[in-house]
């Protein structure tokens, strides 16, 4: 599923923080939502190409670039902006992908200036630090973007993603694969939800896995751990 353009907010999907662009360093990072217009971004398609841009709409209308400098992620102008493939995941979960590349726009958690977090650019094997989540706010998108035909040289066409088991009710596509995999062998900095536990351990299945356990089993555990755990917290219960 293709990401229409528009304005939107981008959230790391671990940490529940935005995409922002810092003005006075000319940096780019993340920050805790607060609605302000250095945490809106215009997602444009590129004309002619599969590509596209990301402009933070404040007046300085800087663009996310195609690497980094030094140790920070800046804003640059139009002539120097990344040429990004949007990788849908599941649902509004996305990765940020330099086109061409196997290189990913990630959040490391380096905290810097207070409670500002850098972005940085990685070449990686596996996806963990990389989802994000775009929030549509509008359809503006700005001014349209300028032709780059030497950028799209050497890409005809980019390969739509296949299915790898068959379209029926609760199958899962190679998206939510791509998803589900990554949180089966990357262990989430936050617990998983119920409804977590339930698509891993369907996405186990899928891969083969044996002696694939049940949620219900799950459930059933951590009900006895629980139990023992409340009793220990509160030895006057069972006086």
């Amino acid at each position: 599923m293709s990401l229409s353009p528009g304005t939107y907010t981008v959230y790391d999907t671990d940490s529940g923080r935005v995409l922002a662009y810092y003005f006075g360093p000319n940096r780019i990072g993340t920050w805790e939502h607060n609605h302000t217009e250095n945490q809106k971004w215009r997602i444009k398609r590129y004309p002619g190409s599969p590509g596209y841009a990301i402009q933070n709409i404040m007046k300085t209308q800087k663009y996310l670039p195609d690497r980094m400098s030094g140790p920070y992620t800046i804003g640059v102008d139009e002539c120097d902006a990344g040429i990004f493939e949007l990788e849908h995941q599941f649902q509004d979960f996305y990765l940020i992908k330099l086109i061409g590349k196997s290189i990913y726009l990630d959040y490391p958690y380096l905290e810097l200036d207070d409670r500002y977090t850098p972005v940085s650019f990685a070449e990686k094997s596996t996806f963990k630090g990389c989802f994000w989540r775009f929030e549509k706010i509008s359809d503006d998108t700005g001014s349209a973007l300028k032709r780059r035909p030497n950028d799209f040289a050497s890409i005809s066409s980019v390969p739509q993603p296949k299915t790898t088991v068959p379209q029926s009710s609760g199958s899962l596509y190679v998206d939510d694969a791509h998803l589900y995999t990554d949180m089966l062998f990357n262990m989430p900095r936050t617990p998983f939800t119920r409804d977590q536990r339930v698509a891993v351990l369907d996405w186990a299945r899928k891969l083969g896995a044996s002696n694939v356990p049940t949620i219900e089993s799950f459930d059933e555990c951590e009900r006895r751990l629980g139990a023992p755990l409340r009793n220990t917290n509160n030895p006057g219960r069972n006086e």
